[in-house]
């Protein structure tokens, strides 16, 4: 009976030595599996800073082609605007030379009903002023038409410029 009580305690003791190796690997092998789960949290949160600085980025770059844009824009107002008023003044001097024109031809018919020995050279004088009316009408027109070119370019600028900031938008946005 001693024999076997002592192989019982022998197994036993062996028994519990088992036992604690199987506990130490299963508890090693657990702080291994957390170790891999910090790992893997620290890389998670490593991505998630850099898709941040890549949306903050891509917000910077949308901003400034917006500004861009704005700019561009506010630019081709302002030459519109210019264009518009050269078109004004150009008007205001056509319609100036106009009226000087009809007085001076008032003025060559008067000068020709009066001075009856002189009425060949008024007619003359008038027929010069006649075409030099007629020139200088047609240097304000060619100048009016220059003024609506420069504004159609102006507006085709616009237009460019909005296409290209739409087509920003969707390369930025939707694509």
């Amino acid at each position: 009976m001693i024999h076997l009580k002592i192989n019982y305690e022998a197994s036993l003791a062996i028994l519990e030595r088992e036992v604690e190796g199987e506990l130490l690997s299963i508890v090693a092998v657990a702080a291994a599996a957390a170790v891999a789960a910090a790992a893997a949290v620290a890389v998670a949160e490593s991505v998630a800073v850099a898709v941040a600085v890549a949306v903050a980025l891509a917000v910077a770059v949308a901003v400034s082609v917006a500004v861009s844009v704005a700019v561009t824009v506010a630019v081709a107002t302002a030459a519109e605007a210019a264009a518009a008023a050269v078109a004004v003044a150009l008007s205001v001097a056509t319609a100036a030379a106009a009226v000087a024109a009809a007085v001076a031809v008032a003025v060559a018919v008067a000068v020709a009903v009066a001075i009856s020995v002189a009425a060949a050279a008024a007619l003359a004088a008038a027929v010069a002023v006649a075409a030099a009316v007629a020139a200088a009408v047609s240097v304000a027109v060619a100048a009016a038409a220059a003024a609506v070119a420069v504004a159609v370019a102006v507006r085709v600028a616009e237009a460019v410029a909005v296409a290209a900031f739409c087509f920003f938008v969707l390369e930025v946005f939707v694509v």
